[in-house]
Formats: structure tokens, C-alpha cells, sequence
């Protein structure tokens, strides 16, 4: 269990989160939907260690029922963009977070080169990012946060950037990743369809100052939700999400 309490972060004179409580189980997969600037990505930066140096945060951060420290080692990150460092191979780019937390370079290369194939990166070890289609970048990001063994993932919009079609496979991609290792992922998105055909529950967030409005689970199993099925859910998001005051 991870929770998040009382979290307040200013910038300036703004106040973008406010007294902010929140718990997430694991395994399970969290979609956080708000309009924008309401504070998703603060919440995620906050969690990640990496909220900009003029902003003021105050909160606590619980693993496990024991107080935890920001950064901690068992949340990994993913920002709104892939962040692949370009003058770095795939294989490089995807250790780093290995390096970051400790490894030496040759260590943490031996330990994510065998694991290409599985995040359909197979041949790409040694190639540059701009050699790499939108959605294989998006799977060596990816492969960098999974390869720390986080327990908790925090994807900031991860698929925005991709075509339709190779947003869906993405999607599809990231489902069964999740069933061979499940985590505790926490995902900011802003479409509907996307947050109801993938998560096991969703928070509505609203501000600024940012605030969780409502925490709606989704009962059926993925693979039993249809267009039909997920229709009525999406109507009352859209409708916590249009209301001036949820």
C-alpha cells in the first residue's frame, strides 16, 4: 500500500495541491483524470523526487504502513515524454535507471540486454533513439522504469504522443507486461476511453488547488469491457469533469 497525506505544493504565490490525500493498492492499475492544471503530473513529480526547484511541498509519503522518503527506490517514474537521452543506445538508455539507483554501467547493461525481446526491442541494443518508431521509444522507456523492480509506476500520460492504432497495441502491450510482472501503477491520462478500458480504478481530481473528487472502481474484467459496458461509467466522468464545483 502507498499513500500519499496531507501533501500541499506552492508555487510562488499558487497553491496547486492542497491538503491532498490519496492511497493506491498494489497490484493494481490507477488512471488520475482531471482537466488540466489541476495537479496530476504535480502529484507525480512529488512522489518522483522531482518537482522544480521553486516550488514548496509539504506532505508525507507512507509505504507499507512505515514513513517513507521522496525519492524512494521502489517508485519508479515516467514522464509525459520518453526522455531517451539521444547520444545513448537503446541498451544504454534503458540501464540508466539501474545506474542511477547504484550499478556500474557494464552491470546494469548485463541485466536489461536480455530483456529487449520481452519489451519488443529485440536487435535494437545497440541503435540510437531517432532510429526507433514512436512506439518501440515508448517500450525502452518503459523498459528503463521496469528494469529498477519499482513495485510502483508512475506513467505521466505515457501513450499522448502515439497514433491511435499504436496507442491501442501500446495499451494492449502494457496490460499483459502487467500480468507477467505485476506493480502498483498510477497513470495520468486525459482520455476517457484509455482510463476506462485499462484501469481497476479511477480518480477524478479537480482544482486548482488540486483535490481527489471522486474514486470510482471498475467492476468488470478487462476482457469482458465493451463500448455498451463502459458507456454509462464514461458518462458520469465526463460529467464530474464538466461540473464547475465536483
Amino acid at each position: 500500500m502507498l499513500e500519499v497525506i496531507g501533501l500541499d505544493v506552492r508555487a510562488g504565490g499558487a497553491i496547486l495541491l492542497e491538503d491532498l490525500t490519496v492511497r493506491l493498492d498494489a497490484p493494481a492499475l490507477t488512471c488520475l483524470i482531471g482537466p488540466s492544471g489541476c495537479g496530476k503530473s504535480t502529484l507525480l513529480r512529488w512522489l518522483a523526487g522531482v518537482l522544480p526547484p521553486a516550488h514548496a511541498a509539504a506532505g508525507r509519503l507512507v509505504l507499507d504502513g512505515q514513513p517513507a522518503a521522496v525519492p524512494h527506490p521502489a517508485i519508479g517514474y515516467q514522464p509525459q515524454n520518453d526522455a531517451l537521452f539521444p547520444w545513448l543506445t537503446v541498451a544504454e538508455n534503458a540501464a540508466l535507471g539501474l545506474e542511477v539507483a547504484g550499478l556500474r554501467r557494464p552491470e546494469a547493461m548485463a541485466r536489461v540486454t536480455p530483456m529487449l525481446a520481452a519489451f519488443g526491442l529485440d536487435g535494437t541494443a545497440g541503435l540510437f533513439p531517432d532510429a526507433l518508431s514512436g512506439g518501440m521509444r515508448q517500450r525502452a522507456a518503459f523498459l528503463r522504469t521496469m528494469a529498477t523492480e519499482a513495485r510502483w509506476l508512475l506513467l505521466d500520460e505515457p501513450f499522448s504522443a502515439l497514433d491511435a492504432v499504436t496507442r491501442i497495441r501500446m495499451q494492449r502491450w502494457l496490460c499483459g507486461r502487467l500480468a507477467v510482472q505485476p506493480r502498483g501503477v498510477l497513470i495520468v491520462t486525459h482520455d476517457l476511453h484509455e482510463a476506462t478500458s485499462l484501469a481497476d480504478r479511477i480518480l477524478v481530481m479537480a482544482g486548482p488547488p488540486g483535490r481527489i473528487v471522486a474514486d470510482i472502481p471498475v467492476p468488470l474484467a478487462r476482457a469482458a469491457r465493451t463500448e455498451a459496458g463502459l458507456a454509462p461509467l464514461r458518462e458520469t466522468l465526463k460529467t464530474l469533469l464538466l461540473e464547475d464545483d465536483p
